[in-house]
């Protein structure tokens, strides 16, 4: 079958003439310079007042499963349909659902999630917000920012600025993703994000009838609870030192098996050097600590040379943020974590002791 893409080019534009017009009347949207791709589907991002967001969300409704005219239904599925935001367009179908399926609209996600914070005395209106939304709103992802004057953020020692709390949820509409709601530290010096503790692991559900929205202001209790000992685990990162050869073996072994070896030298490189690096040579032997690479410029916020677990968290979180495929991204954010409890673990092996010798003769 032959893809359309004058269709999609000419839904694009009309996507960005209605945004244009949308924003232009002094709402306080700004579209930002992020980009990504979920399931293969461009994905663009605003910031802004959550009133403001809101009008960029589209509705969506259940539909029979069935052919224009007098085709025939199909008794065990649904169709999940688009509504049109704006006089030019029409109803578009996004998925296809089974009978099971409970739609939960992005919005209601949002509003849940402000239930649970006006019970902590948060106001919503006070937060800065951020959506990403694929071309048709299908699948999104949500982020709002604590005020860091109210206590929510953490500064790390020798840095001008906290880490900012921030609440995240992605909810698709079609099927195709769970709903999630999670907690996490946001570094605004290089737009690196943490998650906090096991909050994801909590409240990743499936769309399907014993879902209950109800679930997420307690959700919300449950991650506020976590900021605390987040702070100390962020404070004992700080705390925990590592010698050259631990943290070269620990990429070449550990992180490379996890993010693979490409990934492994970008990290490496970002602790020693501070940069931004890619492989001069993709097929030339080596690990990848040894691999020749190419400087493509500094990582802003990096520090040089990295000592502590908390100047690496940082370098993995630079490379998993960047990470084009949203929940690709949170699946690397997630297992940080677990990379740096490995490294804080690591014992150096006889060849890497040998090696530091042989370079401090």
């Amino acid at each position: 079958m032959k893809f359309n893409h004058q269709v999609v080019d000419t839904q694009q534009q009309e996507f960005a003439l209605w945004r244009d017009a949308q924003m232009g009347g002094g709402t306080g949207v700004e579209l930002l310079a992020e980009d990504g791709v979920w399931r293969s589907r461009e994905v663009y991002y605003a910031g802004g007042p959550w009133r403001a967001l809101a009008r960029l969300i589209p509705h969506f409704k259940a539909e029979e499963f069935a052919l224009h005219g007098a085709g025939a239904i199909n008794p065990y599925m649904r169709t999940v349909v688009r509504q049109p935001l704006a006089v030019c367009e029409r109803p578009i179908p996004v998925g296809v659902v089974s009978n099971t399926y409970q739609l939960v609209q992005h919005a209601a996600v949002v509003e849940k999630c402000f239930e649970g914070l006006r019970e902590h005395g948060i106001d919503p209106g006070r937060l800065r917000c951020e959506i990403g939304l694929t071309l048709l709103g299908e699948w999104m992802n949500f982020r709002a920012y604590f005020p860091q004057e109210d206590g929510w953020s953490y500064r790390p020692v020798g840095e001008e600025k906290p880490l900012a709390l921030r609440l995240e949820c992605f909810n698709s509409v079609d099927g195709s993703s769970r709903l999630v709601v999670l907690f996490g530290w946001y570094r605004f010096v290089c737009a690196n994000g943490l998650v906090i503790g096991d909050t994801k692991a909590e409240v990743r559900v499936i769309h399907n009838q014993r879902l209950d929205l109800e679930m997420i202001p307690h959700i919300i209790g449950r991650g506020f609870a976590q900021v605390e000992s987040e702070i100390r685990r962020l404070k004992a990162w700080e705390d925990q030192t590592f010698t050259d050869s631990q943290l070269r073996d620990w990429v070449d072994e550990d992180l490379a098996a996890a993010w693979g070896k490409k990934a492994a030298c970008r990290v490496y490189h970002i602790c020693r050097e501070g940069t931004h690096v890619e492989y001069v040579d993709a097929f030339a032997p080596g690990k990848p600590s040894e691999k020749p690479v190419k400087a493509l410029g500094p990582v802003a916020g990096a520090r040089v040379p990295s000592h502590n677990l908390y100047d690496v968290s940082q370098a993995l979180s630079w490379v998993a943020t960047r990470r084009r495929d949203g929940e690709e991204r949170l699946q690397w954010q997630l297992r940080i974590p677990t990379l740096l409890d490995k490294l804080s673990r690591k014992q150096p092996s006889l060849q890497s002791i040998r090696q530091s010798v042989a370079r401090s003769v």
